[in-house]
């Protein structure tokens, strides 16, 4: 738990810094779950990329909840990228960049990170690999239970557009028409 001021400092141009000098959230207020493997050149702050086998897409925190919202099949759509494995599970993985993250996640674990809905265990698996991060951190998840606070229902809209593909329909670029027969 954050204890005080002493922990945050600013930049000279006020951005907060957590007293490390870079910009943007680092979370240290958390002394129980500090920073861990993070990127030696971070990214900008509203910069999220996905890479999956076919091809990388540029996010911001709200363009990947409407995403999710609006196409779960295009992300139901996204393969695995050759070698990497999932931080949580071990299982292929596509590969999220946030500000200064890397983290491998299945998709269905990257829908639960985006909605703020990952399990207890799949929290615990990242808060033990990266410490605090802004995805995970107390506004959104309960740091001793690794209970979501407020899950938003995405990962579920994923699931089924998964469900729907394997079944043999298809993603679509019509307006208002996600999934068709194949054919």
């Amino acid at each position: 738990m954050w204890t005080g001021p002493e922990k945050v400092k600013f930049t000279a141009n006020g951005a907060w810094c957590g007293g490390t000098g870079h910009r943007g959230p680092n979370l240290e207020h958390d002394l129980e779950h500090p920073p861990k493997n993070r990127l030696a050149s971070p990214r900008q702050v509203l910069d999220i990329e996905i890479e999956h086998a076919g091809g990388v897409v540029q996010f911001n925190p709200n363009s990947q909840i409407m995403a999710l919202v609006e196409r779960p099949d295009a992300m139901a759509a996204w393969r695995p990228v050759d070698g990497a494995v999932s931080a949580i599970s071990g299982e292929p993985a596509i590969i999220v960049r946030t500000h200064d993250l890397e983290i491998p996640l299945t998709v269905d674990e990257y829908a639960g990170l985006v909605g703020s809905e990952l399990r207890p265990d799949e929290f615990k698996a990242l808060l033990d690999r990266y410490g605090s991060f802004f995805e995970i951190h107390d506004d959104f998840y309960d740091a001793e239970t690794g209970e979501a606070w407020q899950p938003k229902g995405l990962r579920e809209r994923f699931r089924v557009a998964e469900a729907a593909l394997r079944s043999g329909l298809e993603p679509t670029d019509a307006p208002g028409i996600f999934l068709t027969p194949k054919g």
